[in-house]
């Protein structure tokens, strides 16, 4: 899978973890806003029901006034009702569709339009003239005979309880004759969303809320934004370490391969010096940069890549970005240049690595560096013909053959026999036997003997003190490799020296160079 899917799949994780966080805190919403307006419906519904059953007493105090003559003292009477009672505004009496004795006024009305009013349920909403045209008032009343005692109750009163209750809930007031009032304006009324209704306790009224989508949405924001930012964060981690997970090979393999598609693979450069110490050329030691676990040497990914055919495209790449960074400094480095880098028997097969140092050498200027393919002896030749082939067009092509590792490997004399090699590389193993009191140097001296009869230069690796040095010059041994010398450097640090040694030699007399 490419990168592109699995920041897809990781994406679709991610937001299908915030849709059901999301959901889920939405759901959570949608059960505590209907548990607080059904709480709030409860608490309205009950300071009206007092109010009522405050008007009822009211009223029922006033009923034996009915009998007597609306005078001064009936008047005081209903007045004195009044003011007991604190959420009553008038305590009327109603004979014939008119008001003739009110506990405003202390005499008898007279029939006219604005003491007119029709009492057509127990408990109704009108506006009236006598009272204040501009509001409707809410009335309670009860029938004796032909005559009607009713108690206006504060409609003010109910307003600010409900806006206090309610706030932002829309608490509307059903009365039994389907006459409503709402006093929370908010939000605007609708006929959509969840019905919440709640009965009187004697069916005179109903406290209800319709409840928007809008509201569901506004309490999540308000009362729930801490959830939903750490679902929003959930989310992300997860989507991230999908990714992450996505991105995981199934193989170290596909690891492999990811690194070559990533261009994980870096080229160092391990300084070769001449006999008389300075840096004549470098060998391409391939180092993984791994996203996680950091620098991974190359004997734990190597063999794979042999194994898998990837080391052909990571040649192409290492030696890419050498010849980037050395053709930008090519004037530091000294003419003939050797440039050596590991080739495996399995890319021998093919003429890939020739196509390769084709480009190499032809950005160049002639003759100022010299690739040297080092074949290491992990694996057998399978087709010494393709080998013979290849390794012929790479000398006329002016690139060098060098047997690396010498005496370590499966077939190290019958390559010689069978090839023409150019250097052999002395393995470190043999140096490091160099003034060892145990183990004589036989193995080294055998070596260069052989070298100096096959008309073979000899690199000597691993050389890691003076001592060794000095044995290998005595041997007339041309090129040394080591960390007496230098570890191997990332390119940017290799030109660096290589730019030191060339000011150095032009304020210095160069020393006559050693015959190749």
């Amino acid at each position: 899978m490419t990168r592109y899917q699995h920041f897809l799949l990781a994406f679709l994780l991610g937001i299908s973890i915030l849709a059901l966080g999301l959901g889920g805190i939405y759901l959570h919403a949608r059960s505590n806003l209907e548990d607080l307006v059904s709480e709030k419906a409860n608490i309205a519904n009950a300071l009206l029901q007092n109010t009522i059953d405050e008007a009822h007493t009211a009223v029922n105090r006033a009923i034996p006034l009915l009998d007597a003559t609306c005078t001064p003292a009936t008047a005081t009477e209903l007045k004195h009702i009044a003011v007991l009672s604190p959420n009553i505004r008038t305590v009327n009496l109603v004979k014939d569709q008119y008001i003739y004795c009110s506990s405003l006024i202390d005499h008898a009305l007279t029939k006219n339009a604005n003491t007119h009013i029709i009492v057509a349920t127990r408990l109704f909403l009108t506006t009236h003239n006598y009272f204040n045209p501009n509001e409707r008032i809410l009335f309670l009343g009860e029938k004796v005979g032909e005559k009607y005692v009713i108690a206006s109750i504060d409609v003010q009163y109910i307003k600010k309880t409900l806006k206090t209750i309610g706030q932002k809930v829309p608490l509307t007031i059903t009365l039994n004759n389907q006459q409503s009032m709402t006093y929370t304006t908010y939000y605007p009324e609708t006929k959509d969303g969840t019905l919440i209704a709640l009965n009187s306790r004697d069916h005179e009224f109903v406290i209800s809320s319709r409840i928007s989508q809008k509201m569901y949405l506004d309490y999540m924001l308000s009362h729930l934004y801490i959830a939903m930012f750490l679902c929003s964060v959930l989310a992300v981690i997860i989507g991230v370490n999908g990714y992450r997970q996505f991105k995981r090979p199934r193989s170290l393999q596909e690891e492999l391969r990811r690194g070559v598609e990533e261009k994980e693979f870096l080229p160092y450069l391990q300084p070769i010096v001449n006999a008389q110490g300075r840096i004549c050329g470098a060998e391409i030691l391939m180092r993984w940069r791994h996203p996680s676990q950091g620098f991974i040497m190359p004997d734990l990914f190597i063999p794979l890549a042999e194994d898998t055919g990837l080391i052909n495209l990571m040649t192409t790449q290492v030696l890419s970005s050498v010849k980037s960074y050395l053709l930008q400094n090519h004037q530091y480095l000294p003419d003939g240049f050797h440039l050596a880098i590991n080739i495996s028997p399995g890319q021998c097969n093919n003429l890939l690595f020739y196509q390769d140092c084709v480009s190499f050498i032809s950005a160049f200027p002639e003759g100022k560096v010299k690739l040297v393919a080092e074949l290491t002896e992990r694996e057998f030749i399978q087709d010494s013909g393709n080998a013979a082939l290849l390794f012929e067009k790479l000398h006329h092509l002016g690139v060098q053959i060098a047997l690396d590792d010498f005496g370590t490997g499966h077939s190290s004399l019958a390559y010689i026999n069978q090839f023409n090699f150019d250097i052999i590389k002395i393995d470190k193993s043999f140096t490091h036997l160099i003034g060892s009191v145990d183990m004589p140097s036989h193995i080294v001296d055998n070596v260069v003997d052989l070298a100096n009869r096959l008309n073979i230069d000899v690199v000597a690796e691993g050389v890691e003190n003076t001592t060794q040095e000095a044995y290998l010059k005595q041997h007339k041994i041309q090129f040394f490799q080591g960390y007496l010398y230098d570890k191997p450097l990332p390119p940017a640090i290799f030109i660096e020296k290589m730019k030191q040694q060339s000011d150095l030699q032009t304020r210095l007399p160069a020393d006559k160079p050693i015959e190749e």
